[in-house]
């Protein structure tokens, strides 16, 4: 049995389905897979403690495009937590350049190891409960809710 340590679970993620799999899977199925996306990640969400009510909870800025995700995302981020200086601040973004644990930031801190283990296992044992198949982003994406 694994010691669930930050470096267990680093393991275990780099055992995944890269994003880049997926993707190719959904181009190979000529587009039909991504249809279930959102309905598939709100089954994930209900899986792991949550429903969409509680997301809408939160206040989100969610930022897409093809260029300037990251220092969009950043330049928020700072923003944001000058202006709303005692408020709990999180960003969340992929990919990660070094350590994964950087992909979830509190008050632009990246979360400790330890709650990154501890987070990646509540999800991770939810999910395998459930025979769900675990990609890298379904993986990573929910502890970050779980944070936030």
């Amino acid at each position: 049995m694994s010691t669930r340590t930050y470096r267990d679970a680093v393991d275990q993620l780099n055992s995944l389905q890269s994003n880049a799999a997926a993707l190719e899977a959904v181009r190979a199925s000529g587009g039909r897979l991504s249809e279930f996306a959102i309905p598939e990640m709100v089954e994930y969400l209900g899986r792991i403690g949550y429903s969409p009510h509680d997301l809408n909870a939160l206040n989100v800025i969610h930022i897409t495009g093809t260029k300037g995700k990251g220092s969009t995302s950043a330049f928020t981020d700072s923003i944001l937590r000058q202006a709303l200086s005692g408020k709990k601040i999180g960003l969340y973004t992929s990919p990660h350049l070094v350590a994964v644990r950087e992909r979830i930031r509190i008050n632009g801190a990246p979360i400790s190891e330890e709650l990154f283990a501890r987070y990646f296992y509540e999800v991770w044992d939810r999910l395998a409960a459930n025979d769900v198949v675990r990609t890298l982003f379904k993986v990573c994406v929910q502890p970050g809710d779980r944070e936030f």
